[in-house]
Formats: C-alpha cells, structure tokens, sequence
C-alpha cells in the first residue's frame, strides 16, 4: 500500500522523489506536482523530460523556509547534482525556468528555482513573479495571500533564502557529489550573504558545524549573474522613496521601510568587507555584467569587487558582456526587456560551460 500522509481530511502521497533530495525538510502538505509549466509570457507550456513540483523547503536547524520549484529528471531515483537559482527583486527572471529546466534538469541533476518570502501571491503585476498557476489556485483556496509563512516581510530573513536552500539538503547531502547557485541581481546578493552565513556555521563546533562544512565541499560553482552587490551607504539611502511606494503597494507583506533600509546597510557593511577567507573554500565564483546594464556600476561596485575584495579566491571569473540589448527578444513576460534581464541563450550556454564539470 502507498504511504500516505494524512491532515484532517486531506491525503498527501508520499513524495519518493522529494524525499530522495530533501528528507523531512519540505513540507508534503504544500507540495504540488505540476502537470505542466508556464513560458516567460505566462502562456502553458509542456514539461521537458522532467517532472516539476511547487513545494516548500526547511532549514532545520532555524525553521526558516523557502518556497519555490523543484524540477526532476524523469527515471532518476538518485541525485547527484543540484542547481540552485535564486531570482532578482521582486523575481521576474523566474519566467525564464522553464528554459533553465530544459537546459539543467537532465541525467542526474534536480533544479530548484526559489520564489522570495512576503511577495504578494495576487494581482496581474506580480504573477510573473510567482509563475506557477497550480500555486496561485492552491493559495487562493488557502487563504494565502503572500509567499512563505505568515509572517511580515523581513530583508534580512531573504539574505538567507539560499542558505535554507542549501540546509534542507543536508540530511542527503553524502549522495551529492555537486551544488551549484545561480544567483540573478538581488538573488546574487542573497547567494553571497547566505554563502558568509555558512562560513560562519563552519567556523563553529559540534555536529552543525560538521553538517555546514559537508555541504560547503559541495558548492562547486557560484554564478553571479548581474548580481546586485551594492554597499555604498548612500546609493542604498537613495532606495527610501522606492520601498515607501513598494509598501503602499503592498507588494510585500506590511514592508517596514526602515527596517529594510537598515538591513540593506547591514548587508552592505558585510559585502564591504567580504574577502575570499569568510566564503567557504575551493568553491569557484564567476560573475557575468552586461557594460551597459543600468542596475550594475561596474565602475563603482561591480569589478572593484570581484578584482579587489575576492582576489583571494582560488577559483574566480568573470564575463563582462558589451551589450546585451540587441540579442534580447521583444518581449519578455509580457513587457519589453532591459539589459538588465539577461535571458540569451548564450547566456545559458556560458552557464552551462561553468557548470557542467564535476570538479
């Protein structure tokens, strides 16, 4: 007989697959299997040859979690790989994972793409930022009105998102011979915080120590895709009047801006002195910019930091693009796409060449 788990009147079967790459860290009664996806205009869109799932990952030791889709390649029972992307603000490059899924969900590799905690799970702005039909149904039968717990928006909790990523994958982590992090504008951000946070759980003692430092030997490559690493206490002011409208808006769950503001210094002071011995060892970074992306200051922020503060690093790269504008297509969700939106296929194909080694 099937093993089930049961919640008042509703029946969960059990998730072998989920359970092969997570264990207990994701949740069964917010798992949907997803019998097809969407493009990145929101139109249907058949799976590859994988399977996807919405769910809801665990950090066990914090009891922070993440929502978002896991896509697995059909006839696997055991992974080796896993790719994990965290999204700009608000999360508009998820339109692209189906795209992502057709590229890096096969053999032996799971991807997960994380949605962020407190953004709004409703109205015609934002669904290109949740992206998955099957979830706007399940939460509006729920009663869930923003993505993760019921809890108000926090940016220093989103810092972590690829932290709980990467703890929910603990309990199989020996069966994993590679992670890799895809980390897209504000998601780059939020890999290297999360990435600092680990450091820091492996500095410590005692079996969570042991446990981050497992995991740390797994993360092989870091690709920072204009990833938004700005920390000049200024620049980061200038965002008061934007968040002020964000919070009108609702499109975060009761956004404080002056918490916000004060976490974006934090993690800014943070970024200003991250040096190569606070990021986990042997890992390689590679960072891709566009010159004439408006949202990354290459002369400013980006290149003194990958030249300057993480020269340390063993392994490190970087791809700076010319010009992006004239390889985007004409639409991208729905809007006309910036620089900024790095989409190309050549973009995934330099992905790719990153990722593909094992060592």
């Amino acid at each position: 007989m099937t093993e089930i788990f049961r919640r008042e009147k509703e029946i969960f079967p059990k998730d072998e697959s989920l359970e092969k790459l997570f264990g207990e860290n994701f949740n069964s009664e917010k798992t949907i299997k997803l019998n097809s996806d969407l493009d990145e205009n929101n139109q249907p869109k058949e799976l590859g040859n994988y399977e996807a799932r919405w769910t809801e990952l665990k950090n066990p030791d914090t009891g922070e979690i993440v929502e978002g889709k896991v896509y697995l390649p059909k006839g696997t029972k055991n992974f080796k790989e896993v790719l994990i992307i965290d999204p700009g603000y608000h999360g508009d490059f998820v339109v692209q994972e189906a795209k992502y899924a057709d590229d890096f969900a096969c053999g032996d590799r799971a991807v997960v793409v994380l949605r962020h905690n407190g953004i709004r799970i409703e109205g015609e702005d934002v669904k290109s930022c949740i992206h998955c039909s099957e979830k706007t149904d399940y939460a509006q039968e729920k009663n869930q009105k923003y993505i993760g717990k019921d809890e108000d928006f926090k940016w220093s909790q989103s810092d972590r998102e690829v932290l709980t990523a990467l703890k929910s994958l603990e309990v199989n982590i020996d069966q994993l011979d590679k992670i890799d992090v895809l980390g897209y504008s504000w998601g780059g951000r939020i890999a290297l915080t999360s990435l600092m946070d680990l450091k820091e759980e492996m500095n410590g003692l005692g079996e969570k120590a042991e446990t981050a430092k497992k995991i740390a030997d797994k993360i092989k490559n870091v690709v920072l895709m204009g990833a938004w690493v700005e920390n000049r206490p200024e620049v980061i002011n200038s965002f008061r009047e934007p968040f002020k409208s964000e919070a009108e808006g609702n499109y975060f769950k009761n956004l404080n801006v002056d918490e916000t503001i004060d976490s974006m210094h934090n993690s800014g002071k943070r970024l200003r002195e991250l040096t190569a011995d606070k990021l986990p060892e042997n890992l390689r970074i590679v960072g891709i910019h566009s010159i004439k992306d408006q949202d990354i200051d290459l002369e400013g922020e980006t290149l003194p930091f990958f030249q300057n503060q993480l020269k340390g690093l063993k392994k490190k790269g970087s791809i700076i693009l010319k010009d992006l504008k004239e390889l985007l297509p004409e639409k991208i969700g729905g809007r006309e796409p910036v620089v900024h939106d790095y989409p190309i296929d050549q973009v995934r194909g330099w992905i790719k060449e990153v990722i593909k080694k094992r060592e």
